[in-house]
């Protein structure tokens, strides 16, 4: 027993030894970030904050832009960083940073976002490669990206390119089984543990029923005042409440969410969409709604129409919060959730906050 007890210090010290000599071997590496906005004076760059996330902590720094609308950054890290520009509307863009590089990104008006572009002269091989390979996939039909993604992770095995690709592609190709075949023609290299955690947890994000990042099917609804078009283009995410005469919860609701949407966060890029499902006829619908701000549609079909099967609407209310990809956010999550949502919608551009006089607006 003895002789065990003494063996304690000397396994305890070979193992600080080896984690010693395992951090010696991947040693801090500086890199630079440089980047610069070209924007109008619609857009606010104030408050400029870098996230970065290094796998083992997250730092965060606010970024001060020059007269000339630009910044330069320098971190260090032992591989590869992974960061986050956010400004006060959300987040502007995700981009990746390793040791001895410099990375140089634009940021241009892509209607009233802001869109990065990634420079490949100052020899970051990273960003630039993922934004030419996204632009590429865009253009491809579901078969042709499998093959693709397929010929990537088995021409470039030991590249973490083709595990950040595979991951960021993850919802594009709606295949599990797929992305894991992926997974297993790349070398350990190609797929660090903390990538592998995040492609794990994205999976199992895809796979709930209904999941927070499944598309609402598009469909074309008749509203009071117009025909609206969810696979049209927007800039505005979509506050949906969907109610009907026989829920007196829903009812009530219908003020609440419509007070959220245009009282508390009429500052964001955020429209309100109501649909009836039932209603004793269009007078009565039309007196619910009329002094609502946003786009009201009444379905008489109710819980049977196609378009709400499509929807798997099974019950009033219903609230979805979506992006202007028709990508849902939430569904049915109400209170601090609900405002958590859509406190990250971004803000209009050139927003100034001005309470709304509540008493002209007929409530």
């Amino acid at each position: 027993m003895k002789k065990l007890l003494l063996l304690y210090p000397i396994i305890l010290f070979l193992v600080l030894a080896a984690c010693k000599d395992q951090e010696g071997s991947h040693p801090e590496r500086a890199y630079t970030i440089e980047g610069s906005f070209d924007v109008d004076s619609t857009i606010v760059l104030d408050h400029l904050v870098l996230y970065t996330d290094r796998h083992t902590g997250l730092l965060f720094d606010s970024l001060d832009l020059n007269p000339q609308h630009s910044f330069e950054y320098s971190g260090s890290t032992r591989s590869l960083d992974e960061l986050y520009l956010c400004s006060d509307g959300g987040e502007l863009c995700r981009f990746y940073a390793t040791g001895n590089v410099t990375v140089s990104m634009r940021l241009n008006m892509a209607g009233d976002s802001v869109k990065a572009t990634f420079d490949s002269s100052k020899g970051d091989s990273i960003n630039p490669w993922l934004q030419q390979q996204t632009a590429f996939f865009h253009t491809l039909l579901g078969p042709a990206k499998k093959d693709a993604m397929d010929s990537l992770c088995h021409q470039y095995t030991h590249d973490i390119r083709c595990g950040l690709l595979l991951r960021d592609q993850i919802e594009v190709l709606k295949d599990s089984i797929f992305v894991r075949r992926c997974l297993g023609g790349l070398a350990d290299d190609a797929k660090p543990d903390w990538l592998m955690k995040s492609i794990d947890r994205t999976l199992e994000e895809s796979s709930r029923k209904p999941r927070p990042s499944r598309r609402l099917a598009p469909c074309v609804m008749q509203t009071d005042s117009t025909n609206f078009d969810f696979s049209a283009s927007r800039s505005d995410y979509l506050l949906i409440f969907i109610w009907g005469d026989y829920s007196p919860t829903s009812i009530d609701s219908l003020k609440v969410v419509a007070d959220l949407a245009n009282d508390e966060y009429d500052m964001k890029r955020l429209q309100l969409v109501t649909i009836c499902l039932s209603a004793p006829d269009s007078t009565w619908w039309r007196q619910r709604t009329h002094e609502i701000e946003g786009l009201h549609a009444w379905f008489p079909a109710g819980l049977s129409d196609e378009r709400m099967r499509k929807w798997d609407i099974l019950n009033v209310p219903t609230v979805i919060v979506c992006d202007m990809y028709n990508n849902q956010q939430i569904r049915n999550e109400w209170g601090q959730r609900l405002r958590a949502s859509l406190g990250r919608v971004p803000n209009r551009s050139s927003f100034t906050h001005i309470p709304k006089p509540i008493a002209n607006r007929g409530r």
